[in-house]
């Protein structure tokens, strides 16, 4: 067989897409795209507007999927298709690394469907969302940890052995506090000290319960010690 023959073998005669396949795989792209998008919505972190730039999932999903079933069943089409997208520049700008791992994202799904590995492009997706899924949670329930432990300050209080100020404390600290407990007790030279963590329910209420409880116990000693400003 000679060039021509072999030219005409399988770069004119093989031209033959099946419609019904085509399709099935081209609206596969698309609900992968679709799920990808939401997923970015949902779990991105990019300060750009993720629902304008997820729009371009769809697109590029569908377009990378019908480039491999044009490169599946013609060759003469594939090579024809290189040419065409080497002459093509893309100077699009992504500004955060996370966009482009989602473009990556789009083409991959797009490249399995267009060749027919649906389960493939379903696991993926199903995989990559449930990682970011598990990576929001956590992160979530770090910032929540690390907001309360900022919330909580310390709380000394020093009177004489005579003055019995726990109740008055008690009754205070339920009025003004979401949460209190007992870090140290002492008694020392006819003093009795007392160390809480404690965890207001406003950062208003410091100084209403300084006020409360100094107006009541005016020779009390007390001191709060806060990991972050006691008024903003």
């Amino acid at each position: 067989m000679d060039i021509n023959d072999f030219i005409n073998a399988n770069m004119v005669n093989d031209v033959n897409i099946s419609f019904m396949s085509s399709l099935y795989s081209i609206l596969a792209s698309l609900v992968s795209a679709i799920l990808i998008r939401k997923a970015y919505i949902i779990f991105g972190r990019s300060m750009n507007n993720r629902e304008y730039f997820g729009n371009t999932f769809i697109l590029l999903s569908i377009t990378t999927c019908v480039v491999i079933i044009i490169v599946k069943y013609s060759l003469a089409l594939s090579l024809g298709l290189v040419g065409a997208l080497s002459i093509v520049r893309f100077r699009a700008a992504i500004k955060e690394p996370e966009e482009l791992v989602f473009l990556f994202l789009c083409i991959g799904a797009g490249l399995a469907t267009g060749a027919n590995q649906y389960l493939i492009a379903i696991i993926s997706i199903v995989l990559i969302v449930s990682i970011l899924f598990l990576m929001k949670w956590k992160r979530v329930k770090y910032i929540s940890q690390r907001a309360r432990k900022e919330s909580e300050n310390i709380l000394n209080i020093e009177a004489s052995v005579q003055n019995d100020i726990l109740n008055d404390v008690n009754l205070t600290m339920n009025k003004y506090m979401k949460s209190a407990v007992v870090k140290s007790s002492m008694i020392e030279a006819g003093v009795q000290k007392f160390s809480f963590v404690v965890v207001f329910s406003h950062h208003l209420d410091y100084f209403k319960f300084i006020q409360e409880f100094k107006n009541k116990h005016p020779n009390v000693k007390m001191s709060i010690f806060s990991r972050v400003p006691i008024a903003e």
